[in-house]
């Protein structure tokens, strides 16, 4: 299972600690680094200075293989909005587990021990990302509410996406943006970090947060 994924991240079994790496990053963009513990050996956690957070330890998904590097923020958009953002191979990749996991086990139903983002390939309607060449070929983006995603693309994040996939997003690398019950995450392969990629990943996630918070104010004042 994954096996394409387990090849593209196979650094994702080095057992080496990414602390200072993280640690470095996080002073160099002036965000607050500590060491965590709990049950399963604990981990990092960078809380940044526009109020979102980082956390990296084991993995939470099972299309990230060894440890998981989240970016996690409380937009304050409606719990009930549910959005998933992540590049066509990936999302081709975790439909066909999907659909494995329906057709071995002749289910009637999606599998609810599946992660949501998984579910939603199977449940969500794709918004139209045709107006941008770029994210139209090479990216998926599918949410319960239309409207509320584009809303969020005009807010500058169109270009911001563009830029990336353009320049660092490529379709190798496992990096899964989510939004459900308000909070915003992205989550991805947490070994090897890189400097450079920790910044380029920090500043697009830093717009999406701000983007969805912006969202969040004009829906509230609607």
């Amino acid at each position: 299972m994954f096996a394409s994924l387990k090849r593209w991240i196979r650094a994702g079994r080095d057992n080496v600690d990414q602390g200072d790496v993280l640690a470095e990053w996080a002073r160099s963009e002036g965000h607050a680094f500590k060491r965590v513990k709990d049950k399963t050996g604990g981990g990092y956690v960078v809380e940044a200075k526009e109020g979102w957070r980082v956390e990296w330890g084991g993995s939470q998904r099972p299309y990230v293989i060894g440890k998981e590097l989240r970016f996690r923020c409380d937009t304050g958009l409606p719990a009930d909005v549910q959005m998933v953002m992540l590049t066509r191979v990936l999302a081709q990749t975790l439909e066909t587990d999907v659909f494995s996991r329906f057709t071995n086990a002749m289910q009637t139903q999606i599998d609810n021990t599946l992660p949501d983002e998984m579910r939603w390939l199977a449940m969500h309607p794709k918004v139209n990302l045709q107006h941008s060449a770029v994210l139209g070929k090479r990216f998926v983006l599918l949410c319960n509410a239309e409207p509320m995603a584009r809303s969020w693309l005009e807010l500058g994040m169109l270009a911001a996406l563009e830029e990336a996939a353009s320049h660092w997003w490529t379709d190798s690398l496992v990096f899964v943006v989510t939004l459900n019950r308000g909070m915003l995450t992205a989550r991805m392969a947490g070994q090897p970090l890189q400097q450079t990629q920790l910044r380029l990943v920090g500043q697009l996630f830093g717009k999406m947060a701000t983007a969805a918070r912006t969202l969040a104010k004009t829906v509230e004042a609607a």
